[in-house]
């Protein structure tokens, strides 16, 4: 999936990226969850791979099927725990009490395991969405970006390597 966004800062080989909600973000089911601050822009943090600065208009690539992995983790895992605790306290100890309890403590350590892997692909780059290039706009457009994952790109499109 291709976005295009605007750099907010840089440091070392990431980059802060400001994504407009456009397109398909704006119909998607889960758009709700991905943007629950309301504002119709969010920050990504991406590998900068096309070395732009700061205030640059950029595309940025998300690979196929990591949105859904990360979904899966992010909210998989704490449920997990959360009914993990919820079984062993029902079943295994026969008592609602217990069941709350490690219901808790499932969930805690979920979310635990969630920020744990969180910091590791942020350190590893691993799953994060890539600049993979500069857009060119001409004064007063607006950030329009018509870019599909099977368009080619060539000279005069727009986006420079």
């Amino acid at each position: 999936m291709r976005e295009a966004g605007k750099i907010v800062r840089t440091f070392g080989d990431r980059a802060e990226v400001e994504v407009a909600a456009k397109g398909a973000c704006e119909h998607c089911g889960a758009h709700s969850v991905c943007n629950w601050t309301g504002t119709r822009v969010r920050r990504v943090l991406a590998r900068n791979r096309a070395q732009a600065g700061a205030g640059d208009t950029v595309e940025l690539e998300t690979a196929g099927g990591i949105l859904a992995r990360s979904n899966l983790l992010v909210f998989g895992i704490p449920a997990t725990g959360m009914l993990g605790g919820v079984l062993v306290g029902g079943l295994g100890m026969r008592s609602d009490l217990w069941s709350g309890v490690l219901s808790g403590i499932g969930l805690a350590l979920g979310l635990g395991i969630v920020r744990a892997i969180d910091l590791y692909v942020r350190r590893s780059g691993r799953g994060l969405p890539v600049v993979v290039g500069r857009t060119v706009q001409d004064e007063g457009e607006a950030n329009e970006s018509d870019v599909d994952g099977d368009v080619d790109h060539g000279p005069g499109d727009g986006v420079r390597r």
